[in-house]
């Protein structure tokens, strides 16, 4: 399928357009020492991707107080990772350099990802890189609510007026591939 044609390009954040995998590793390892949670098989059981809630319930999957360790976690996994100011995230230099030919060519680009918004644009003004996307789509978009992939790409094409069959959706995992096949986009 030729997808150059279309106008409407949403790209994923982590692992797509950031490495950020050292900087997320690292901001677990710092919330679970201010929680006090000993996880000797951190290493074993630790993966970069998942949601906060997913990953808690992977690290202590024997402990009655799992949903507790969840809310403790989403508590404070942000500030830790906001404030730690993201000293190993990188971007990919192919992905940028793509994300600009695009956008010299006149596509519209849109960041589309699960991390929230907060350190998404943080990490996209650090780098000067935020002027390059028409706007960012998070998880937390909207006030009150957190958004599944499938949830925010169809907002983002219901509130721009997007034909999904003039969108692509591109990314680095099923969650991205799913959202987009999900909306109609390629």
């Amino acid at each position: 399928m030729d997808f150059s044609a279309r106008k409407h390009w949403f790209f994923d954040f982590d692992g797509t357009l950031f490495d950020t995998e050292e900087d997320i590793k690292l901001a677990w390892v710092a919330v679970l020492k201010l929680l006090k949670l000993e996880t000797p098989d951190f290493e074993a059981r630790y993966k970069t991707g998942p949601s906060l809630p997913d990953m808690a319930r992977t690290l202590f999957p024997d402990r009655p107080d799992v949903e507790r360790i969840v809310a403790d976690v989403k508590a404070n996994f942000g500030r830790v990772y906001d404030d730690a100011g993201f000293p190993n995230t990188k971007p990919y230099p192919e992905a940028i350099a793509w994300i600009k030919a695009l956008k010299a060519s006149g596509k519209e680009l849109y960041v589309a990802t699960n991390k929230r918004r907060r350190p998404t644009v943080m990490l996209l003004e650090k780098f000067g890189l935020l002027g390059l996307f028409t706007e960012v789509y998070t998880s937390d978009c909207l006030p009150g609510r957190t958004l599944r992939k499938p949830e925010y790409l169809a907002h983002a094409l219901e509130t721009r007026g997007i034909d999904p069959a003039d969108a692509v959706m591109v990314g680095d995992t099923a969650i991205d591939v799913q959202g987009g096949r999900a909306n109609g986009m390629g």
